[in-house]
């Protein structure tokens, strides 16, 4: 079975000190709901005991299409991970989230286990689509989790790729949601389309290290050495870190 998360304590991003130590792209979860395009009706319901017995816990949540979805039309939802076992300090921290059909839902991030959330809390979902939001962590320590939460009342939430990277390099102002376009074209043949000048890395399902590029706007990258499947493509811009999903058919 696919390695659900990745733990790493010496991947170095860029020339600043950021190393990845948690990232989860529940490119296992094989349900309805999310990246699939259904974002209402009777879906994310499948099972996520491999994730409870790897040390998650949710409230109201079912497996989705390689996503969680959690709440319910009475019940607030909650995802919480494990613990950040390689964190010691700050750190940056990226994930998409998306509402459930017109729940017009607020999300809201904190920690558990020592530390604090200082970059924006709270975050304004769009019904029926992604998002990549950003925040940070003030002092997080091997115990700490992270806690993904709505209220209750038909709040429900999708979310997907929860990427933890110690150091400072993500300075978030206090704005309703951060939303930087890495890459232009999720969805990928051979090429990926790049939006913005970075430093980028490509990780793997299991969070292996693929591919790194030194790209500018709209230049083409061409990964037709990379097998199908889904990647993470990381990078730094205007000072914060930017992870996206894509699919490579």
């Amino acid at each position: 079975m696919k390695k659900i998360y990745s733990l790493f304590a010496t991947v170095i991003f860029a020339s600043t000190v950021c190393a990845q130590i948690f990232s989860a792209n529940f490119s296992d979860l094989n349900g309805t709901g999310g990246n699939d395009g259904s974002w209402s009706g009777n879906v994310g319901t499948s099972s996520l005991n491999t994730y409870t017995s790897a040390g998650w816990t949710f409230g109201s949540a079912g497996g989705a299409a390689q996503c969680v979805k959690a709440g319910s039309g009475s019940n607030p939802g909650s995802v919480t991970t494990p613990v950040l076992a390689g964190l010691s300090g700050n750190a940056a921290v990226s994930f998409r989230a998306g509402g459930f059909g017109t729940d017009d839902t607020t999300l809201t991030v904190s920690v558990t286990g020592g530390g604090s959330v200082s970059g924006t809390k709270t975050f304004t979902l769009t019904n029926g689509a992604f998002t990549t939001f950003n925040t940070s962590i003030t002092g997080g320590t091997a115990s700490t989790k992270l806690v993904f939460s709505s209220s209750a009342g038909g709040r429900r939430f999708f979310i997907d790729d929860i990427i933890v990277s110690a150091g400072s390099v993500l300075a978030v102002s206090d704005i309703k949601g951060n939303k930087v376009s890495l890459v232009k074209n999720t969805l990928v043949d051979n090429n990926i389309v790049f939006g913005t000048k970075s430093e980028i890395k490509i990780f793997g399902a299991t969070g292996n290290l693929v591919k790194t590029a030194s790209v500018f706007e709209n230049e083409v990258l061409d990964i037709s050495g990379l097998p199908k499947g889904n990647y993470i493509v990381s990078g730094i811009v205007a000072g914060k870190l930017i992870s996206e999903k894509i699919l490579k058919k």
